[in-house]
């Protein structure tokens, strides 16, 4: 059963990795974001397979990878958000 999931897993994870990545290429500001949340969700999701291989750098790399993919999704958003406010102020 365990190596059921597994085997499929790894190419739903593979195919979440590549649309991420795609994503977080985007020019547009909204799309970017949404990468960065994809990009997370999926290293974590490869963090928990590389668990039942015991390939603990692997796990280790994909849990500092998911770290950065939230934390650069936080700063961009923050980013986003004061190039609106910038935009929208008159002097």
């Amino acid at each position: 059963m365990i190596e059921t999931i597994l085997l499929y897993g790894q190419w739903i994870i593979l195919v979440l990795i590549a649309l991420s990545l795609f994503l977080v290429s985007s020019v547009k500001h909204k799309t970017r974001l949404n990468g960065y949340i994809l990009t997370g969700i999926s290293r974590f999701a490869g963090a928990l397979v590389f668990i039942f291989f015991d390939l603990f750098a692997f796990v280790i790399a994909n849990l500092i990878q998911t770290y950065i993919a939230f934390r650069g999704y936080h700063q961009n958003k923050k980013a986003g958000e004061d190039i609106l406010h910038k935009g929208t102020t008159t002097n």
